[in-house]
């Protein structure tokens, strides 16, 4: 790959607008979103149906006689981390690259953070980590951050999400959230395992980004060559043949995910290469706020 096209400046624009503009006080709003594990406790309060039921405490209900959920003061000072995935297959796209979108997301996301006094830090992943940093502040941190995720050359080979948590799995003490940011393509029953441990420790958010052809075969009339990129094996096929088949497998493969996350506890947004990120980013944080209710630290 030559080159790659994130458009970071103008989309961390339109993000840092939207957000205003749902939420106002931007500072509330991301205390609320990533509360972390192992935060100084607070005490209890009763369930509601609008509470996320993985974070009941069951020992303490039990003992209660209803159901009850921990609260939390929160850290004064955040440190979220993000896993972006920078193998083969993101650097695809039959609208633009999976790899650009990730980046114009992770980029977006990491300078409201840091903008926020906040810290963050990074690793971007095929098969091993290629690029790596710990949590640090400031627009330095922000420029290192976007540097690497624009810079072709570290893209490419085979991706292993499973041993890439299983490394970083010690490294991150004091992180307060989690950002796994990839298509998951190659996430398998394997997978749920080491990703149920990684979000026990850490509190972790998923990042589907996806292709509409991730989905859905093209409707061509010709025969078409594709090979495997991790082996260089091709094979020529005639896709009208074969689309129903593809098209059932990739549904399939889809649902295994969102259900290998969903059993880890792990909130999942998916979001599509021929769509602005924006809206539906902004929609599945929301979502958070109004599902965890937490106590706010004071700056």
């Amino acid at each position: 790959m030559k080159r790659l096209n994130p458009e970071i400046l103008k989309c961390i624009s339109r993000f840092e607008a939207a957000m205003r503009k749902r939420f106002l006080v931007k500072t509330i709003f991301f205390e609320k979103v990533f509360r972390g594990k192992g935060l100084e406790f607070d005490s209890y309060r009763a369930y509601t149906p609008e509470d996320d039921a993985g974070l009941i405490d069951w020992k303490a209900s039990k003992r209660f006689g209803k159901p009850l959920l921990r609260q939390y003061i929160e850290e004064r000072s955040l440190k979220i981390f993000f896993i972006v995935d920078v193998s083969d297959n993101m650097v695809f796209g039959s609208i633009r690259l999976k790899s650009e979108l990730a980046a114009e997301i992770s980029t977006s996301l990491a300078h409201l953070i840091l903008g926020l006094g906040d810290s963050i830090g990074f690793a971007l992943y095929n098969k091993n980590i290629v690029s790596m940093k710990m949590f640090s502040r400031g627009t330095k941190q922000f420029y290192i951050f976007a540097k690497e995720l624009s810079n072709p050359h570290i893209y490419g080979g085979r991706s292993d999400l499973k041993k890439t948590l299983e490394f970083l799995m010690p490294y991150l003490k004091g992180a307060s959230s989690v950002f796994i940011i990839s298509d998951f393509i190659k996430t398998d029953k394997d997978f749920y395992k080491t990703l149920k441990e990684f979000a026990a420790k850490y509190e972790t958010i998923g990042i589907m980004i996806r292709d509409p052809v991730d989905l859905s075969m093209p409707d061509l009339k010709r025969e078409i060559v594709i090979e495997d990129p991790d082996t260089g094996r091709q094979l020529l096929i005639n896709p009208s043949l074969i689309k129903h088949q593809y098209e059932k497998y990739a549904m399939l493969q889809k649902r295994e995910v969102e259900k290998i996350f969903k059993n880890a506890n792990v909130d999942l947004v998916d979001i599509y290469t021929n769509q602005d990120f924006v809206k539906p980013l902004v929609t599945f944080l929301k979502s958070r706020v109004e599902r965890r209710k937490y106590i706010l630290p004071k700056r």
